[in-house]
Formats: C-alpha cells, structure tokens, sequence
C-alpha cells in the first residue's frame, strides 16, 4: 500500500511501462496503452512522451511502443549486484553440469516468479524463457515450491485468478493437495502445467532466518526430460537450493 510520501505521478509512469513490457514482441500503440491504462489519450501521450525522451519507451516505424534500452542498462545493474544471483551462480552451473538441461533461477515477487538468471541447455532443442520473463507461481514448478513454503493464509492472494494453462494444470482441492505435498517433501513439479511439452522440476530458497526468496529449477522438453529424470534430481536441487539459502546474510535489524 502506497503511503502519504510516494509520488502517483512516478507510480502511474511505471504502470505504463509494465503494461508495454507485458505486451510482449507485439507492442502497443499509444490509444492501446490509453486504453489499457484506464486514462485518456492526451494524458498518456504526455508520459509517453517523456518516457520516449528518457528512452525507457521506444517507438518503431508504425507507431508500437516497446520498452526502451535505458531499462535494459537499469536492469542489469540491479542483476550485477543482487546477492542472491550471486550466491546462486556456482550451484547453477553444478546442476547445468550434472542435468545438461537448462537452468533457471527466480525470485518471488508479487507479480510471479521473476527469472533471474539462466543456463541453457547445449542441446538442440531448448526452452524459449528468458532473464525478466515472469511466470505464475501456481503452474509452475518453482513458484508452487515457493508456494508451499509460505502458509495457507499468506499464500491466498497468489491462488487468485487461477486458470488452466494446459490440459495437465492443476486448481481447486488438486491444486490445494499438491501443494500440501510438496510442503512435505519440499520440491515441486511442472507436469506440463504451465506449458505443454515442458517439465521441470525446482526447490524453494529460504535463507537461514526463514526468509523466503526465490526458487531454483532444471526444466527441459517433457520428451527427453522424463517423470523418472526429475525424482531424481529433485534432491539434488534441494541441496543447492538449501546451500544457497544458508549463504544468504541476514538482514540488517
């Protein structure tokens, strides 16, 4: 919740850039993000001409914004010096060595799961995510183990709004039993529940004072990357995962 001392003007701004970012490859145009943005044309043109100017927007030959490159330099400053990409990079490159499938790493966040950092695969056929992309904690396989690791009451607002994805995604009391599970053995499976054609297989962070920050996962495609290849591997992941959160300070007080 915003307080007395937060500026709307900055908020309204980023809200914009969000909504641009979540149109992906297809942009949007100004009247698009009017509409979107539930505000008039003449009033998002104003931010959009400033973001245009401060190249957080970008704007092609027919008129489709897209996120500019001033985001691009932001972004990797923040990955440069956040602790737990860090801390997280050696136990990645473990996990690539020993799955050859690709790696990810992601932070909870209010949104989804943010990737924030990878290793692809060296094989042919390899996953279309990305640094930045996020995904649903409750079709996937690091935001359920992410889920589970908070309590009932703390994961409701994430449990919002859910849909089948794929065939295989779960909801309801299917959804609510796996995650009672997977609070149990602590990793988590996609069984092609957020896209058909990928499992994965992941394990919650949480650092030694019960924070809770992220998750790290090996995914590859469902028809070489078998049920029996991800049981064993899960307490592989685990580990890391634990070490990982034991590296992680404390906050300060």
């Amino acid at each position: 919740m915003s307080d007395k001392r937060s500026s709307s003007t900055v908020q309204r701004a980023f809200e914009l850039l969000d909504l641009v970012a979540a149109a992906g490859s297809d942009g949007l145009t100004l009247s698009d993000l009017a509409r979107v943005g539930d505000m008039s044309v003449s009033t998002c043109h104003r931010y959009v001409t400033t973001l245009l100017d401060l190249h957080a927007l970008d704007k092609n030959a027919s008129g489709r914004l897209f996120p500019g490159v001033r985001l691009v330099t932001l972004s990797q400053a923040w990955l440069e010096r956040n602790t737990l990409r860090n801390l997280a990079r050696e136990e990645l490159e473990q996990l690539f060595a020993l799955a050859g499938e690709t790696v990810h790493l992601g932070m909870h966040a209010d949104q989804g799961v943010v990737y924030i950092d990878k290793i692809d695969s060296e094989q042919a056929v390899r996953l279309a995510s990305r640094i930045g992309a996020v995904v649903p904690h409750y079709c996937t396989a690091m935001g359920k183990a992410i889920l589970a690791a908070l309590a009932p009451e703390q994961r409701a607002p994430f449990l919002v709004g859910v849909v089948k994805r794929t065939p295989t995604t779960l909801t309801g009391l299917a959804l609510d039993e796996e995650l009672q599970a997977i609070a149990g053995r602590r990793w988590a499976f996609d069984e092609q529940e957020h896209e058909e054609g990928v499992r994965c297989v992941a394990a919650a962070i949480v650092s030694r004072s019960g924070t809770l920050l992220g998750a790290i996962s090996i995914a590859g495609p469902a028809e070489r990357f078998s049920r029996q290849t991800c049981n064993e591997l899960a307490p592989l992941v685990l580990a890391a995962a634990d070490r990982i959160g034991q590296q992680m300070p404390d906050p300060s007080p």
